[in-house]
């Protein structure tokens, strides 16, 4: 799922900021487990969040039928 969002953010940036690709390591994804919600961290800095924020795709959930604890990733490009 990682490799799906971070594909995702640089489409997103080739598309709608090419510009600002070499400062792609200074975006963060948060990841949340329990629910696959996907956002951009909040201390990434504008207008990388924006940019992204506004274009980003939430992934299809799978139904998961065993519980499971919350989990909140952040990964940094």
């Amino acid at each position: 799922m990682e490799y799906a969002v971070r594909l995702q953010v640089v489409k997103i940036l080739i598309k709608e900021a090419e510009h600002l690709m070499n400062y792609l390591s200074l975006v963060g994804i948060q990841i949340d487990a329990s629910n696959g919600k996907v956002s951009v961290h909040p201390e990434t800095p504008e207008p990388l969040y924006s940019k992204i924020s506004d274009k980003l795709v939430q992934p299809k959930a799978r139904i998961v039928q065993e519980p499971v604890s919350s989990l909140l990733a952040t990964a940094h490009f």
